[in-house]
């Protein structure tokens, strides 16, 4: 990545042309010791880019590829993060989208540009830190998903990673002080403002391979999504991939 961003104070940013994963990078630093909160990886590409349950996200140059290093106050709460990283990615993404485009959080950590994912968020612990892996189609869309997904480019928005770069650790840093001095309440009242897919069917599908079918009712004070099943019955979901009914 060769163009510096201008950097809110108290960033420490790790640049390079090219990583196996800035989310691999990231955790190799917190393994060293040599990191603080406030620590950005980026690169202008990834040799070896992952997204969530081991899915290979392709990364060559012109996509933003970065992971923010925080650290959790209660690792209790530690899945809200994935809520404040969604607003930080959504309200990043709107500032170079134009006022036309319909942007959209789907659970638990994609982002959705007119109806298409542009973004998606893998986030990984190690020790006290939470490594939050942000990857945004700004010229590029994978090929694997191909049919599913949108970049800037393809809505006439050309932007410089260095300049989405900015605006997410602007935004992330925003979002992650809010919830670290108000709680979840207001990251849970503006999530839900912008989520996909509330009152639509959806199968959850487990870690164990089992499925649950209802209709997706949000999410409750802590995080969970709310199933409300076929039989009528609720049901809190805190890991699961989630397909919708389109």
């Amino acid at each position: 990545m060769h163009d510096i961003p201008t950097l809110p104070e108290g960033i420490t940013l790790h640049s390079y042309d090219c990583l196996e994963s800035t989310n691999n990078e990231a955790l190799r630093l917190i393994a060293s010791g040599n990191v603080s909160e406030g620590t950005v990886v980026v690169a202008g590409r990834q040799s070896a880019g992952r997204g969530r349950r081991g899915t290979t996200w392709e990364s060559p140059a012109g996509g933003l590829y970065t992971t923010l290093l925080t650290k959790i106050f209660d690792f209790q709460v530690a899945g809200q993060l994935a809520y404040v990283a969604s607003l930080a990615v959504r309200d990043a993404v709107s500032a170079h989208a134009g006022t036309t485009a319909t942007i959209c959080c789907k659970w638990p950590n994609d982002l959705l540009l007119n109806g298409k994912k542009i973004s998606g968020i893998l986030i990984e612990a190690l020790n006290d830190f939470y490594a939050v892996g942000i990857g945004i189609n700004l010229t590029f869309v994978p090929s694997a998903v191909a049919d599913n997904a949108i970049s800037l480019a393809d809505i006439d928005q050309l932007v410089e990673p260095s300049e989405i770069l900015t605006s997410v650790i602007s935004s992330f840093g925003h979002w992650n002080k809010v919830w670290r001095e108000t709680g979840f309440s207001r990251v849970r009242e503006t999530w839900l403002d912008a989520a996909y897919g509330i009152s639509r069917p959806i199968i959850a599908r487990f870690p164990d391979g089992t499925e649950e079918q209802g209709t997706f009712q949000g999410i409750d004070e802590e995080g969970a999504l709310v199933l409300e099943r076929v039989d009528g019955g609720t049901q809190k979901i805190n890991a699961a991939e989630i397909l919708f009914s389109y």
